[in-house]
């Protein structure tokens, strides 16, 4: 069967624009899968070498925040604090806690995974305590790592 000119171009006109979907298609399915990796999940276990002391207390994602972070929760007795920042320095950076008004804390402290390229936002802190010093960080009954993970940068 023979084409002539115009027939040929109504046939590669017609294939053109279902290999466009195809490929827009594609794209959508990969960019979906890109972003179904991020979900909540016990990130400094993901991350590696979490001790023990650092309890997983829960994760959701926080829907009215900006970005819509997956957020984290930890808690860690007093008596474990120091070596839980400790921990928090050597892996991601984290700055030592000072003392704020009436808590314990440090600022927050951005870490990006170069495994996997997502952004954390990872700090430290104790609940309202009268404890002025370091030392005395063992009668303070808990402090809270939050640990929220960005799929796109805030």
């Amino acid at each position: 069967m023979s084409y002539g000119n115009g027939d040929l171009l109504r046939e590669n006109s017609v294939k053109q624009p279902s290999l466009f979907r195809l490929l827009a298609m594609l794209l959508m399915v990969f960019a979906g899968s890109a972003r179904a990796e991020l979900a909540c999940d016990d990130f400094l276990a993901k991350l590696g070498n979490k001790p023990a002391l650092i309890e997983f207390q829960g994760c959701e994602q926080s829907v009215d925040r900006q970005g819509q972070p997956f957020s984290a929760r930890y808690q860690v007795s007093g008596a474990n604090a120091a070596k839980a920042e400790h921990y928090l320095k050597q892996q991601f950076g984290l700055p030592a806690l000072k003392r704020v008004c009436c808590v314990w804390e440090s600022t927050a402290h951005f870490y990006r995974d170069k495994q996997t390229d997502i952004g954390y936002f990872i700090g430290m802190g104790s609940g309202e305590t009268l404890v002025h010093d370091r030392k005395s960080w063992p009668a303070i009954d808990y402090f809270y790592i939050s640990v929220d993970a960005y799929a796109e940068d805030p």
